[in-house]
């Protein structure tokens, strides 16, 4: 016969199981189509290095490296892997569908929920916490994880496809702590030792989803501290201090090296330098952020919740009135946790995780000074104290006074229902980047993001670009907390201009920009760009000069050398170029087609053709690659394969569309094929309409 006792604890657990997952499901299944947003493009979409084609070993390990900012070959170190793999592996199955990235991190958030479940529920077993609460340990625990996961400030981190890397390193912490607790647990040092191993993988696991896990040997000498250990005698006080004190020293020591890979110093404060507020104006402000935190956490409605908060500055201890209370509030609270943490340790345990996980991001480090989810890590055990309080209640009631009782229990379904139901409507704010930007906008009207992401994420990706530009017109004369999106809207506004043709007025917009940060080498690419469009080589290649002594890892930069090179005619030094931009990203496409351009006008044909197919290959809707392959073929009399690529590209384009793709080269200076005779003459044969249109874009061109 079964122990009864032995499984009427796992009963329970696959019924939290159960229950978490249909809640979870329940409450954010109007998710799985919410659309790519801010970060999602810059880390995902335009991230080649996610993009992978196959699950080879080759393939999964490139991931590894798949920074977003990165401009060189695999050179510059991991960028959080397990992330960047499961994005990879969305990619592979999905590509640009939201769906799978949505399932992906909906069951992410619901492992995270049951995660908190155990770890709670075990907590409430340690030998500090035992008989406190014998017999309730599961209502506890399942309510503190329901009232985590169904808080609407979660939705940031979960709805949000880019912050699947919070949401990661927060369940790897909260499993690692799980085992921790598990391997103390047990007597058997063979099953210690199983459990604490299985710890420290949890706990590299997080590092590789994100970099702010770190912390988490502090948090497990917390729980160690919290409830094994009597802290009556001063000098089992003074041990913790001193092994927190190096465990601090030696974090910070390790994070310097593996992410930092410099003096941390200087570039915390280095970066600094495009921010409207110095280091310790942002240490000032963090606290008040931390209190609004916290009053978002416990009266979480979506009214108060959005992806961007008007926040004012502290440029002194008075200024806001309110910087020097809310120091001293949460100078207060830490003191609270630390003081009682002998007779009210699920409370200090509560106070001291929410601080010490914000410290990372909540103190000097140059961020933005509010994101909502940075409070998933944080808030997970923030909910414990509060389901005791809310047990011991109804417990009281139940005896004393049975109408209270039940009143309190219809209270408690209800507070339920209105969190899941507000999560439910915030995720609503996520559909499109329309409905998300101006929800920002109207609830911080004063603020330039939210205007200029509404210009960039909805109207210019539709091709609206008058609006788009009216808007970041308007954005301009908003509060930016950064240099940086001031830079932005000129950047937008002029590659609108070199989309529309306008190249004086982008060259006008890149140079406003230049005279906020002189020095940077987008601006000056931009010009450059500009000025080869305009046909002045001499002042692109300048400007791209300029660009290329600030930021020499861009392969970008080296293709645009190369093509200022090629319309200079200097093939041979074009193709150096291209090879640059090529070794620094291997998968750039545009430089190997451009490869395959030169080798074709030096005479290199065999060669010339090899790279324009690989091109080819990997986009088959490639027409200027197509062009030289058919130009190719014509030079070397082989009528077969000219054929077959002229049938693949009128399948692709129809000819009036092939002739004002062609006449868009030619505006913009960029390398055609040179023979445009041999190319007219074969295709004109096919038709007299096709010859009409051919003949037009003759006339064009000899002008």
């Amino acid at each position: 016969m079964l122990d009864r006792g032995k499984t009427w604890p796992a009963y329970r657990g696959c019924r939290a199981f159960v229950f978490l997952f249909f809640l979870v499901l329940l409450i954010y299944c109007n998710t799985f189509y919410a659309s790519w947003h801010m970060d999602d493009y810059h880390v995902i979409i335009n991230n080649s290095y996610l993009h992978i084609n196959d699950l080879q070993p080759k393939s999964l390990i490139k991931s590894f490296f798949a920074h977003p900012d990165q401009q060189s070959d695999l050179n510059e170190g991991f960028y959080r892997p397990l992330s960047c793999l499961t994005l990879a592996i969305n990619w592979y199955f999905g590509k640009k569908n939201v769906v799978g990235y949505h399932v992906v991190n909906i069951t992410i958030h619901f492992l995270t929920a049951f995660f908190l479940y155990l770890t709670v529920y075990n907590i409430l077993k340690t030998p500090n916490m035992r008989d406190r609460y014998h017999g309730n340990e599961y209502f506890i625990a399942l309510l503190t994880a329901t009232l985590w996961a169904i808080n609407p400030i979660q939705t940031q981190a979960v709805t949000y496809i880019v912050q699947r890397m919070a949401s990661m390193a927060a369940m790897f912490y909260v499993l690692s702590i799980l085992f921790y607790i598990k391997g103390r647990f047990d007597n058997s040092y063979k099953q210690q030792a199983i459990f604490f191993c299985c710890c420290f993988i949890s706990y590299l696991l997080g590092l590789a989803s994100k970099e702010n896990v770190i912390l988490l040997p502090i948090s497990l000498l917390l729980v160690e501290m919290t409830f094994f250990h009597d802290l009556s005698q001063a000098k089992t006080r003074s041990l913790f201090i001193w092994i927190t004190v190096g465990v601090g020293v030696c974090i910070i020591v390790f994070g310097s090296l593996v992410f930092l890979r410099s003096n941390p110093l200087t570039l915390i404060l280095g970066d600094y330098e495009n921010r409207f507020f110095t280091p310790m104006q942002r240490l000032m402000t963090e606290p008040r952020i931390l209190i609004f935190y916290l009053s978002q956490i416990f009266y979480s409605v979506p009214t108060r919740l959005s992806i961007e908060h008007d926040v004012v500055i502290s440029t002194s201890l008075l200024d806001p009135w309110n910087t020097l209370p809310s120091i001293g509030l949460v100078l207060i609270l830490i003191a609270l946790g630390l003081w009682h943490i002998r007779r009210m340790p699920l409370l200090s345990f509560a106070i001291l995780f929410f601080f010490l996980n914000h410290l990372i991001e909540s103190t000097i480090l140059n961020l933005e000074p509010i994101f909502e989810h940075r409070n998933y890590l944080p808030s997970l055990f923030l909910f414990l104290p509060v389901s005791i309080g809310i047990k011991r209640v109804l417990d009281y009631y139940y005896d004393k006074r049975r109408s209270m009782f039940y009143a309190l229990v219809s209270f408690c379904i209800l507070l339920l229902v209105g969190l899941g139901t507000g999560t439910f409507i915030r995720n609503m704010a996520w559909a499109t980047e329309r409905v998300l930007w101006e929800d920002a906008k109207k609830k911080a009207p004063g603020m330039m993001r939210p205007v200029h992401n509404l210009a960039w994420g909805y109207y210019e990706r539709r091709g609206n670009y008058g609006k788009a530009v009216e808007l970041y017109e308007n954005s301009l004369n908003l509060k930016a907390h950064s240099r940086n999106h001031v830079l932005l809207s000129f950047n937008s506004m002029a590659n609108i201009c070199i989309r529309t043709g306008d190249y004086r007025r982008a060259v006008d917009l890149w140079k406003e920009a230049l005279k906020i940060h002189p020095g940077l080498a987008e601006m000056h690419y931009g010009v450059a760009l500009a000025y080869t469009r305009l046909g002045d080589c001499t002042k692109a290649m300048n400007n791209l000069e300029v660009a290329i002594s600030k930021r020499s890892g861009s392969h970008k930069y080296f293709n645009l050398k190369g093509l200022i090179l090629l319309n200079q005619n200097r093939p041979k030094q074009a193709h150096t170029n291209f090879k640059k931009a090529l070794k620094l990203r291997p998968d750039y496409r545009k430089a190997i087609v451009n490869i395959g351009k030169c080798l074709s006008l030096m005479g290199e044909y065999e060669r010339a053709e090899w790279f324009l197919k690989s091109a080819v290959s990997t986009d088959a809707r490639h027409v200027s690659a197509l062009l030289w392959l058919i130009e190719i073929n014509l030079r070397t009399n082989d009528k077969e394969d000219a054929e077959r690529y002229l049938d693949r590209l009128f399948s692709l384009v129809r000819v009036t569309g092939l002739v004002y793709a062609l006449k868009d080269l030619f505006d913009e200076n960029l390398m055609v094929p040179v023979s445009q005779e041999l190319l007219i003459r074969e295709i004109a044969g096919r038709s007299k309409e096709k010859s009409r249109y051919i003949a037009e874009l003759g006339k064009y061109r000899k002008k």
